[in-house]
């Protein structure tokens, strides 16, 4: 449940012996997840956010009350190479290939 900070992160730091994670992706499209994301990185991590429903002044002022040193990243739709990005990860994942067929296929 990424709207409970405390939760997930006890149990990302069990999953991960403690270390937490390198990078957080947070593409959820409801309020109030932006501690988690915080939280569960460890500390000099990247938290991107990619979501219309982050509240930056909440990631912002949330990181900073509980002492956390993370770098935050705001997506915005697009990279270069995307396509071609895209198409390889199909190419190559068997199981992501699948259910991308399943869906639009």
């Amino acid at each position: 449940n990424a709207t409970d900070p405390v939760s997930t992160m006890e149990k990302i730091s069990e999953l991960t012996g403690g270390k937490m994670a390198d990078i957080t992706i947070n593409n959820v499209n409801i309020p109030d997840t932006e501690m988690t994301s915080v939280l569960c990185t460890k500390d000099d991590g990247l938290v991107y956010f990619f979501s219309m429903a982050t509240s930056f002044t909440k990631a912002a002022l949330g990181a900073e009350g509980v002492g956390a040193d993370v770098t935050m990243i705001v997506g915005n739709g697009y990279t270069k190479g995307h396509a071609e990005i895209t198409l390889q990860e199909l190419r190559e994942n068997a199981e992501l290939r699948k259910i991308f067929e399943e869906l639009y296929a």
